[in-house]
């Protein structure tokens, strides 16, 4: 595999998205909408979650990801249901929820 990609675990890796074009084991389209350092990470289409390792907040992701991982559906779905309903969410709040909404993403593509 290429040096420039961190396996976490067998759904989870990470790559600087600046290099994204250069890595031909990955296929990555650029989002003409989001700019890639803007972007914390993305689900291929083989349901692998690739974390951008130039985003400021990296080592977040990184440690909270494969913790999410662990967790059923049914408890990603209430918690996100949870967040939700959250008024005026702190920063932190915001990012878990996104971590909760990429997890099902990844998990929907993966099962085809």
């Amino acid at each position: 595999m290429n040096k420039n990609i961190e396996v976490i675990n067998k759904d989870l890796m990470a790559v600087k998205f600046s290099l994204l074009p250069l890595i031909k084991e990955i296929d990555y389209t650029p989002d003409e909408e989001i700019p890639a350092f803007e972007e914390f990470g993305r689900v291929t289409g083989d349901g692998i979650l690739l974390l951008n390792k130039d985003y400021p907040a990296f080592r977040i992701f990184k440690d909270w990801m494969p913790r999410l991982m662990k967790k059923k559906d049914k408890q990603l779905k209430r918690e996100i249901k949870a967040s939700e309903a959250l008024k005026n969410k702190t920063n932190w709040q915001v990012a878990y929820s996104a971590m909760l909404q990429v997890e099902l993403e990844r998990r929907s593509k993966k099962r085809g």
